[in-house]
């Protein structure tokens, strides 16, 4: 997303006129702007304002100050335009942008002296006899062998299923495996199929699959949300089971989204081809579309997608744009391994912008509360959404 140069340029002197350092010819430019009838929303980067605690709680006594002034005429009829550039100068995410639709209430901090810290890159990998080994970043070697497949971490970064050539037809030698995250995990490298194809794992998510392919399908199933990157064959189609829906591989990149506490069941194609199967019904997506469908699977709702919210989990960020407040603790809860529950009447409230996952609770949930009005309260290991 560009920012706009002119815009930032606002924020600057807004920045500075709350702390009281605007020359003669800053104050009249800014009054000018304050003038015009440029009403739309502005956006701030990290740069400009700074992203310490400190440093946005000393601007907001500035507005607040604004907010009860001495009553002259002039503090009176500038209120709505300085909260507007205020309001985005508190909007800063740490590691991002967030962007302002509204005017804010005043800024109330529950948050205890408390660190809940991000998720981890870790998983779990069940064998075929119920042995589990837990995968974190290091590994390196020979992980099990399993019939005819050897399972390893190689110096690619990638646990990868090699199945031996003379072996690897007999259907005798397959055995189904399972890689799995729980909440505040995701896979730390890529599994590599026995097919060349490699799948990804967010949090809270599962893939179940053989440890070689033979016959005419190679078919895996997952939970949660994956992306994969499939070796296309069209005389061995690959497929991906979802509940009672099946995404079949065109020659692919894809991600798949379908944790069983979201409002639908969302398949996302990066470049190729999929086709989507529930009961009677199909569709065939096109890069740069989503295939949405409901957990009645009334039907198949294809969709132009957001690939950068898309792909935001693996490249290491959360990506809002018009997101409800609701759908943003959801992911919070999974990545950071928290619990959500709601106090009060919670304002129907949509959010922009992007943020590093790396970063921890408290600062995820500052920048929140700071865009809007909402406030949050730490109580162990759950966050308590207030109005």
């Amino acid at each position: 997303m560009s920012i706009d140069p002119q815009k930032v340029r606002i924020q600057e002197l807004a920045h500075k006129y709350l702390k009281g350092q605007l020359s003669h010819s800053e104050q009249l430019e800014f009054d000018e702007w304050f003038k015009s009838e440029d009403n739309e929303n502005i956006y701030i980067n990290e740069n400009i304002a700074g992203s310490e605690d400190k440093h946005r709680q000393l601007i907001w006594s500035r507005i607040n100050e604004q907010i009860n002034p001495v009553q002259t005429t002039k503090v009176k009829t500038m209120w709505p335009r300085i909260a507007v550039a205020a309001s985005v100068l508190l909007a800063v995410s740490l590691g991002g942008y967030f962007i302002l639709n509204k005017k804010p209430t005043q800024l109330i901090i529950k948050n205890q002296k408390q660190e809940i810290v991000p998720g981890t890159n870790k998983a779990t990998l069940t064998l075929a006899n119920g042995q589990k080994i837990i995968l974190t970043n290091g590994l390196n070697g020979k992980l099990a062998q399993q019939g005819s497949t050897l399972v390893l971490v190689n110096s690619n970064r990638s646990i990868t299923y090699t199945a031996s050539a003379a072996n690897s037809a007999s259907a005798a030698q397959i055995q189904f495996n399972t890689l799995a995250t729980v909440r505040g995990e995701q896979s730390p490298y890529p599994l590599v199929l026995a097919d060349g194809t490699k799948v990804w794992l967010n949090a809270e998510s599962s893939i179940t699959f053989p440890t070689s392919f033979s016959g005419k399908e190679r078919i895996v199933k997952i939970t949660g949300e994956a992306y994969f990157e499939v070796v296309h064959d069209a005389s061995h189609p690959f497929k991906v089971k979802v509940g009672d829906q099946t995404i079949e591989d065109l020659g692919t990149r894809f991600n798949i989204n379908a944790y069983p506490d979201e409002p639908a069941m969302k398949t996302t194609l990066i470049n190729g081809k999929v086709k989507i199967s529930e009961d009677s019904q199909t569709a065939l997506l096109k890069p740069g579309y989503q295939a949405v469908v409901s957990p009645s699977g009334s039907s198949i709702i294809v969709q132009a997608a957001d690939l950068d919210q898309v792909m935001a989990w693996k490249n290491g960020n959360f990506e809002f744009e018009g997101t409800p407040l609701k759908d943003i603790m959801r992911q919070i809860s999974r990545w950071y391994d928290v619990d959500i529950s709601y106090q009060g009447t919670i304002e129907d409230v949509e959010f922009g912008g992007s943020i590093s996952r790396s970063k921890n609770i408290n600062e995820i949930l500052s920048v929140l509360e700071t865009t809007k009005g909402v406030h949050f309260k730490l109580d162990g290991r759950r966050i308590i959404v207030m109005p």
